[in-house]
């Protein structure tokens, strides 16, 4: 539509916007490992507080308990695993919250 802007990855909100959709994503993933955005494929602002992130993720070699600062992605086919994902993320000023409000991955 034509109420869309795009965005810089390197925006600060895209940033945070990134971040938060991470911790949902991870959060509600089955999987044991921590997954990380490892390219910004495009994303896109709709009137001021709603993001749309469309993002390559792979899977990290990071167990999701562990508090390890450095979390090199898979690289053995056998455990690598990628997705690109869209994240709808909003930015509620009245709630003061980010939410999550959709989320595609294939």
């Amino acid at each position: 539509g034509k109420c869309f802007v795009e965005m810089k990855a390197n925006d600060q909100g895209v940033q945070t916007a990134l971040k938060f959709a991470m911790d949902e994503y991870n959060k509600a993933s089955r999987d044991i490992y921590f997954y990380t955005v490892v390219k910004v494929i495009r994303v896109q602002r709709k009137v001021g507080y709603k993001y749309i992130l469309t993002v390559m993720i792979e899977r990290t070699e990071c167990i999701k308990d562990s508090m390890d600062a450095v979390c090199p992605v898979f690289t053995d086919p056998i455990w690598k695993m990628t997705y690109q994902c869209t994240f709808v993320v909003y930015n509620s000023v009245w709630f003061q919250r980010w939410m999550l409000l959709e989320k595609k991955c294939y």
